[in-house]
């Protein structure tokens, strides 16, 4: 189908690039309005897909802060997502849902249980202490590296 020199060049006046114009004047039997329609259409479809794919990394990588259950499965979403709504912290009801196979009452029984509820909390602590460990020796291995002399003592050396 050939398209109007003139109805691409309105099209494409909008900001439009040519190739775009004249896929949506073609798509749209050279109705100028349609086409423009269509254009900004797609141009909101692509930035939705945009926004939920950052959405979606956001989560995947949150998702592996909270490890995997024992038989290598991701916490669930949604159950996580409920398990808040309700009142508890995002990470204790990881840490419970994990635990148990995303089994969602077993989950609510652990963290409803002040026994279980404390244990999981010295778990997460535990972690992340460990975590914040690896993090100072790694920049004290930094140092090391750049020429400092590890013999001074880890107190001397400002690592924040």
């Amino acid at each position: 189908l050939q398209v109007p020199d003139e109805a691409l060049s309105h099209v494409m006046s909008m900001g439009f690039k040519e190739r775009d114009a004249r896929r949506a004047l073609r798509l749209n039997n050279q109705d100028i309005g349609r086409a423009v329609d269509f254009l900004f259409e797609e141009k909101a479809k692509r930035k939705q897909k945009r926004e939920d794919d950052i959405r979606h990394k956001i989560e995947i990588m949150e998702l592996k802060q909270y490890g995997v259950t024992p038989l290598k499965k991701a916490v669930n979403v949604e159950k996580l997502k409920e398990l808040v709504a309700i009142g508890f912290e995002k990470k204790l009801a990881a840490e419970a849902l994990r635990r148990n196979e995303n089994d969602f009452q077993k989950a609510l029984d652990d963290l409803t249980n002040p026994e279980t509820n404390s244990a999981i909390q010295l778990d997460i602590e535990s972690r992340k202490r460990k975590r914040e460990q690896r993090a100072v020796n790694a920049r004290i291995e930094e140092l090391v590296s750049m020429g400092f002399d590890r013999s001074r003592g880890n107190d001397e050396i400002v690592l924040n």
